[in-house]
């Protein structure tokens, strides 16, 4: 365990004994989210999208995937959160912490028309008339030598109303909802609408009826909106009455407009609220109409929901990966003598003989435990350690001479297959938290066959299938570590006199097994060793 001070950069080493290594398995760094996309158009439409979204990221890159997913700039388009009953929150905080929108949210992107930017306004023949970022001297300042028709569109969206300015107009994100009594339920597909704000009652009962003629009955005709429109962001409850002149220079409106946050353009939420009986009348049993899922939707949902695969050495690498220590965990620097906030790093000095692999598929996720069951593919054969230990070259530290148990075996590392492990065999656990099963497969030394030991049933597994999913436990031997009579040994020549040093013939009782030539010895089965021993239980028994 290194831990280097980011000040002075000296390196404080300890050493640990340990009996396995328990590798942590790669997380995914993003996770999914879906989000209904409100086009704008005479008549909405929407899609449903999925992006993929960093995790411990803020509601920023929440909008920059919906932007680069739909082409729609960021500017352009308010996310909000909207269920059957109408609007609930929205996130108009770039910088507000993601982790407040689950995957299961119902969350809606609502596309606003383009807000007024001097330099994308060109005369008919497409040439640009004004730009103020790169020649801001040409034009003046004054607004009397602007041109008429760019007067208006200079207002900025946060002024009030001003006649020399021009009307000043607000973004409307607008849904319906079929009230019966105290309970609600939306309708039809919401829009969006941009509107002056000296716009009239009538004006704009007639702007929301347009939106909706598509959704009218057969051969139902309506001029004046039987509604109620609701403002929704603000304390309470409040509706703009017909009585108003101009509703949405209501103080509720200009109140719910100025609480918007950095997100996204400023805009006002409205509720249109019909009596459900002539909702019923006019537009019949129209409900929330079906929005289809994009492509992206089902590509997310099967890449993340989907445990991924990871290989044994990314499980390595994320072992050994350097971590700077947090705040709360600073290290006093002996050299420094000050709080530091160094950086750690685990790293492997020796490895044993039998190296034995702990994956850790059992983490916490908040007040639960739960198990990962994602893919770990691992060598059965050749793998290679030497990425993962230290070289003394690259030391800077050497042991002290009396710190002989520490001190790697004199020539060990010098042969490349020294790194070179084999596995032999490996733990699986089936199952969760709740409950479970262990099976084990395991390498017969002798005739170089996998099994699988489940309780008492014991069967014959190929080689392709020993790498599964539930893998648990990993257990490695030095391939120079092998005995020469073992199948899995890489030495050529074994003869019988070797396989008489298998534990099977070290039992008490056991006589030499009478084996045949050296050509055979190789393949002889295990059963044939078991033939040369004697148990003293056994012979009790057949004498009696």
């Amino acid at each position: 365990s290194s831990l280097t001070c980011p000040h002075c950069q000296k390196q404080s080493n300890t050493f640990d004994p340990f009996l396995c290594i328990s590798l942590p398995i790669p997380l995914p760094h993003t996770r999914p989210l879906y989000v209904t996309v409100v086009y704008q158009g005479k008549y909405s439409h929407c899609m449903r999208i999925g992006v993929a979204v960093p995790l411990n990221s803020t509601v920023y890159r929440l909008r920059d995937a919906v932007s680069r997913e739909t082409k729609i700039p960021m500017d352009q388009f308010v996310l909000t959160e909207m269920y059957y009953d109408g609007f609930h929150r929205s996130f108009c905080d770039d910088d507000d912490d993601l982790d407040i929108i689950q995957e299961s949210d119902s969350i809606f992107a609502f596309e606003t028309p383009e807000t007024f930017k001097l330099e994308n306004i060109r005369t008919k023949r497409g040439s640009l008339l004004a730009n103020l970022n790169h020649n801001n001297l040409k034009y003046g300042t004054e607004i009397s030598r602007t041109p008429s028709f760019m007067q208006g569109a200079m207002t900025p969206l946060t002024a009030s109303p001003n006649k020399n300015l021009g009307p000043e107009k607000i973004i409307l994100l607008v849904c319906n909802r079929a009230c019966s009594g105290h309970q609600g339920k939306r309708f039809g597909l919401p829009f969006v609408l941009y509107m002056e704000r000296t716009v009239t009652w009538d004006a704009l009962q007639k702007e929301i009826l347009e939106k909706m003629r598509h959704l009218l009955r057969p051969g139902v005709y309506i001029q004046v909106g039987p509604f109620s429109l609701r403002v929704v962001g603000v304390v309470g409850i409040t509706y703009l009455l017909p009585q108003d002149e101009r509703p949405l220079c209501h103080q509720t409106v200009d109140r719910a407009y100025k609480s918007c946050g950095q997100g996204g353009p400023p805009h006002v939420k409205i509720v249109v609220e019909w009596d459900k009986e002539t909702k019923e009348y006019l537009f019949g049993h129209t409900e929330e109409e079906y929005i289809p899922d994009a492509e992206s939707v089902y590509l997310h949902r099967e890449q993340h929901h989907q445990p991924q695969a990871c290989t044994l050495a990314q499980c390595f690498q994320l072992y050994t990966k350097e971590e700077q220590l947090a705040p709360d965990d600073a290290w006093r620097c002996p050299h420094c003598k000050q709080l530091q906030q160094g950086r750690i790093k685990l790293s492997l000095w020796t490895l044993p003989d039998v190296l034995i692999l702990h994956l850790k598929r059992f983490r916490q996720e908040g007040d639960r435990r739960v198990k990962m069951q994602n893919m770990v593919k691992f060598p059965l054969v050749g793998m290679d350690m030497a990425p993962h230990v230290v070289k003394r070259s690259q030391s800077s530290w050497s042991l002290p001479s009396h710190w002989s148990p520490w001190r790697r075996p004199y020539g060990l590392g010098r042969n490349p297959d020294d790194y070179l492990y084999d596995l032999y065999a490996v733990c699986n656990h089936h199952g969760n938290m709740h409950g479970g099963h262990y099976t084990a497969y395991c390498k017969n030394s002798i005739d170089g066959q996998w099994y699988c030991f489940d309780d008492s049933e014991v069967l014959p597994v190929a080689d392709d299938d020993v790498c599964q999913q539930m893998a648990y436990i990993l257990f490695y031997q030095r391939r120079t570590a092998i005995p020469s009579w073992s199948a899995n040994s890489s030495l050529a020549g074994s003869t019988s006199s070797s396989l008489c040093d298998h534990w099977v013939n070290r039992l008490p009782g056991s006589r030499p097994a009478s084996l045949a030539s050296g050509a055979s010895s190789r393949r002889t089965s295990l059963a044939s060793l078991a033939e040369s021993v004697e148990f003293p239980g056994e012979r009790i028994e057949d004498d009696g």
